[in-house]
């Protein structure tokens, strides 16, 4: 199985950096995909996996499209990155191939290697001799699978609400969906795009939380919202997320020093760089959102200053690449057309006092 090269042209890359994408976000997905065969290949250089690799190769020559749902699945692109670090089993390739098989159609027998529970990526559960299927929430064109991760590989300060509540969680990715198609259709049809799996988190005393892994691409990570408006946020902004990581795949936007630590507008602790890099971008997505939403003056208020604020730290910081120079400048040339807008005083005012109240609590707690 060979891995072709994957580019953009500089109005994809454009397009991106800007916050969007269109048909640039397929080509993030393929990439995606490419990197996860090229560790794939690399495990199947231990015996153990080389059964499974071999069956993979012959499903993927009668039906390339099963294996590559298959291997969009998040939780394989999670567990090749593990395992091809050394970190996860080789023989569990098994699982991957043998989904593959079934949505190919393709009769095998194979032998899986000891597991306490399985799963099949984009398929389901094993149960007894039976698989229990993935539920999906599907609305228009987004299909979501919910999925527990039943087989592991979340990181433990992921916690999975193996208990979910289905209907609920239907209701309100459903309300959700049809709010940010109606409201911008061009980051619903990105969001269709990206997100393939919701996992769903317990409720949290904080409030709502989320979370994307940079190698389970395509999963967003969240836990019970108050209402369908923070769901859809939520789901703007773990995309926004997830199409950086792919992007970083391609494109080395950060220089390779850690050190540096900065000053984050929705954080309490430092960020290094590639960390504020990927908060920029998520605000990117999250001040689009709240643009000429009603009512939501102060939110768009407070994160397009505050995502400007960090891009232009970031420009200052000599901590970006030439290619991320030229990417955060595009974010930032945003973010100056959306600061340039007005609003009314009193919604620039409470943004205001919200930033001014995070950094003093910021300060106190990191200069003493």
């Amino acid at each position: 199985m060979s891995a072709a090269p994957f580019r953009l042209t500089a109005a994809e890359f454009t397009a991106l950096a800007r916050g969007g994408g269109g048909p640039a976000v397929r080509v993030l997905r393929a990439a995606r995909r490419s990197r996860t065969l090229l560790m794939i290949r690399s495990i199947a250089a231990a015996p153990a996996a080389r059964p499974a690799y071999e069956l993979l190769r012959e499903v993927r020559r009668v039906a390339p499209a099963a294996v590559d749902r298959v291997l969009d699945h998040p939780s394989v692109g999670a567990w090749a990155t593990r395992a091809a670090l050394g970190r996860g089993r080789p023989e569990d390739l098994a699982f991957t191939a043998a989904a593959a098989a079934v949505r190919g159609g393709v009769p095998v027998e194979l032998e899986f290697p000891p597991a306490e529970v399985f799963a099949l990526p984009s398929l389901g559960v094993g149960v007894g001799v039976g698989l229990e299927p993935l539920p999906e929430v599907a609305f228009g064109p987004a299909v979501f699978q919910v999925d527990v991760w039943a087989g592991g590989g979340v990181p433990a300060e992921l916690p999975v609400d193996t208990a979910v509540d289905l209907p609920r969680l239907r209701e309100r990715v459903g309300a959700a969906w049809e709010l940010l198609a109606r409201h911008d259709p061009e980051v619903a049809a990105e969001v269709a795009e990206v997100v393939r799996v919701l996992t769903p988190m317990p409720s949290s005393p904080a409030g709502t939380s989320s979370a994307t892994l940079a190698d389970a691409y395509g999963c967003v990570f969240l836990s019970p919202a108050p209402d369908a408006e923070t769901v859809a946020v939520t789901l703007a902004h773990e995309a926004q997320h997830s199409k950086l990581a792919a992007l970083t795949d391609l494109f080395a936007l950060v220089e390779p020093d850690r050190r540096a630590v900065f000053y984050a507008p929705w954080r309490e602790d430092p960020r290094p760089a590639a960390g504020l890099l990927h908060g920029v971008y998520a605000h990117l997505g999250v001040a689009r959102f709240w643009r000429g939403r009603p009512g939501g003056e102060v939110e768009y208020a407070r994160w397009r200053s505050a995502a400007l604020e960090v891009a232009e730290t970031l420009l200052g910081s000599g901590a970006l690449t030439a290619v991320g120079v030229r990417f955060v400048g595009e974010v930032a040339g945003v973010l100056r057309e959306w600061c340039a807008e007005p609003l009314p005083a009193e919604a620039l005012a409470e943004a205001a006092a919200e930033a001014a109240s995070h950094r003093a609590r910021w300060e106190a707690a990191h200069r003493g």
